[in-house]
């Protein structure tokens, strides 16, 4: 047997817990919209320190796939993000990168075996969820439109339910915290359905605070049952949201897997 750990954090684009690049928009003449200014964000918002912090996290908790959600990727950076996370021995998956554009809301990464890329459903908003194979499992990191996209959750949705019968985990910043709102209303669903709330499972309190600003829960592991009984650990480390690293806890999962589900996936 050998544990698999499966992290998700909220990076908020490496502003540390107060800035943030929404902030930062202009107002254009040209299409009477307001676009967000990646150069001064590149040039004007120093993000070495939460950087720094930030890797050193990662070699501390070593989790074998990473979902970052809110990662910044600009041309004018002067940090070299990626290649940075490649010495640290993580690559990112090749598809989790927008071919254009200037960031993706969900990158994930890997250490050691290399996972299977499943294309998101319907192609819709695919950059905001990155699904991977790795054994005979699937991982579904995802950051939900705070407005409740009904498309999106309905895509999301079927997909889910699609895969309920095997092993599938859906974790990361699912902006689930409002009851009335399309995205807690579809977890719900879910869970009426017979998928686990690894937090709530493991006996810890449903409104455990994720995110600073509001202190909610918003960031979550859902499991399919089958899953459910693999996993060893499930916690919801408050560290990068307290020391200002970002606004939001990590989420972390460990699962126990079997040594040669591995081998075949590889």
């Amino acid at each position: 047997m050998r544990k698999l750990r499966i992290m998700s954090i909220n990076m908020n684009d490496f502003g540390g817990k107060k800035r943030h690049l929404m902030e930062h928009k202009y107002f254009s003449n040209r299409d009477r919209e307001k676009h967000i200014d990646w150069l001064y964000w590149a040039k004007y918002v120093d993000k070495s320190e939460t950087w720094e912090a930030f890797k050193r996290y990662i070699l501390q908790k070593n989790p074998d796939i990473l979902f970052v959600e809110e990662m910044l990727i600009s041309c004018y950076e002067e940090i070299d993000f990626l290649g940075e996370l490649k010495k640290l021995g993580y690559i990112y998956v090749d598809e989790s990168l927008p071919e254009r554009g200037n960031y993706s809301l969900t990158m994930s990464f890997y250490k050691g075996e290399e996972p299977e890329y499943v294309e998101s459903p319907g192609n819709y908003r695919r950059y905001r969820s990155v699904i991977c194979r790795i054994a005979d499992m699937l991982v579904y990191g995802s950051h939900f439109p705070s407005e409740s996209d009904e498309e999106f959750l309905a895509y999301t949705d079927a997909f889910i339910r699609a895969n309920l019968s095997r092993d599938i985990l859906l974790i990361g910043d699912l902006n689930a915290n409002n009851p009335e709102r399309g995205n807690r209303k579809m977890l719900n669903r879910l869970l009426e359905d017979g998928a686990v709330d690894l937090w709530t499972a493991a006996g810890n309190p449903e409104d455990t605070p994720t995110e600073a600003k509001y202190r909610k829960r918003i960031d979550y592991a859902i499991a399919s049952p089958s899953l459910a009984e693999k996993v060893r650990n499930i916690e919801i480390d408050s560290f990068p949201m307290e020391s200002g690293m970002t606004d939001h806890a990590a989420v972390i999962v460990d699962i126990e897997i079997e040594e040669n589900e591995l081998q075949e996936n590889n």
